[in-house]
């Protein structure tokens, strides 16, 4: 690994930012000890459990598998649990590994590539681990606004970042069910606990206006992957803030081809996270025909209205305006 090292940040931030979870679970853990650790696994892409490097490490532990009923899920993408033992030198060095794992799948290069997380973070929970992924298979699988099956990702922690904020603290609470402390990594790469003290509901009963939300985050992830890969590092969260921003003005627009709309949310982050305020850009937009990719529609804007655009004296000087 070079010293640019893909997390983001140099090769010694990233270890330490390992050896710093790794340190912050345990010590939640060996203070909580009634709560049981469960690692989450999403093997849909690559099943490091099954790694010839790492198999030996999980032979002898424990796992529930998340079923999700439906008949075009393959099997072998369902997520699971593994029980963590952390008193264990085995449990001690799975934990290790899988915080190692979840760091390296935020690799700017691996998240551009699409290479997907591993690792789901890190549950606590007195229920048994078994209730647990009972638990989610209810959740897993829901029914769009439209009325069709669709399965909600958030044990993909890119997702459940997005997802998260999206719901309301009695949906929050239904997402968790029996799990006390949810541990991941935020969108940002951050170590992050999600938790609810609100009253239980039996099911999530998303709005349309969620649906509608959740259906722009998979571009939201792909335009920030993206990104993170250009800037080599990890997008910080007034980055996410504008993304997810521009993923709803991109459908205000009238864009609806996905590669357009993802185009559409890097210039919000290369650019200026309003930059569709801009005049020209907002001629060019005023101007594009419906079977016009915004991509077409922008490549007349030459370099100097890009510096422009970055530079912000015209947004300043626009807010300063409408302020009056």
């Amino acid at each position: 690994m070079d010293d640019s090292d893909a997390y983001g940040v140099n090769e010694s931030r990233a270890a330490a930012a390992i050896d710093a979870a790794v340190s912050s679970l345990r010590t939640y853990f060996g203070k909580w000890t009634r709560q049981h650790c469960y690692l989450v696994v999403d093997p849909s892409q690559r099943d490091f459990t099954n790694d010839d490097k790492e198999a030996g490490h999980f032979q002898e532990l424990t796992r529930a598998i998340v079923e999700i009923k439906h008949d075009a899920f393959p099997d072998s993408h369902r997520p699971y649990l593994v029980r963590l033992d952390l008193a264990t030198p085995e449990g001690a060095g799975v934990l290790a590994e899988s915080v190692k794992i979840a760091f390296e799948d935020r690799r700017p290069t691996s998240m551009a590539e699409g290479l997907g997380q591993r690792v789901g973070g890190w549950l606590a929970s007195e229920a048994s681990m078994d209730e647990v992924a009972e638990h989610w298979g209810r959740l897993v699988l829901q029914y769009n606004e439209e009325g069709l099956p669709c399965v909600l990702r958030f044990y993909d922690t890119r997702a459940l970042s997005l997802i998260w904020p999206v719901l309301s603290q009695e949906q929050q609470q239904a997402l968790l069910g029996p799990i006390k402390v949810w541990h991941a990594l935020d969108a940002s790469a951050k170590p992050c606990t999600y938790g609810a003290s609100a009253g239980s509901r039996a099911d999530l009963s998303l709005t349309t206006e969620q649906w509608h939300q959740i259906h722009r985050h998979g571009m939201v992830n792909r335009a920030l992957a993206l990104y993170a890969m250009k800037v080599d590092r990890q997008p910080q969260p007034p980055e996410v803030a504008a993304a997810i921003a521009a993923a709803e003005r991109a459908e205000r627009y009238g864009l609806f081809d996905r590669d357009d709309q993802v185009a559409f949310i890097e210039s919000a982050l290369a650019w200026h996270p309003w930059f569709d305020l801009h005049p020209k850009v907002l001629q060019l937009l005023g101007a594009r025909p419906p079977d016009r990719f915004y991509t077409a529609a922008v490549s007349v804007l030459t370099e100097e209205d890009i510096v422009e655009i970055r530079d912000g004296v015209w947004y300043e000087r626009l807010s300063a305006s409408s302020s009056r």
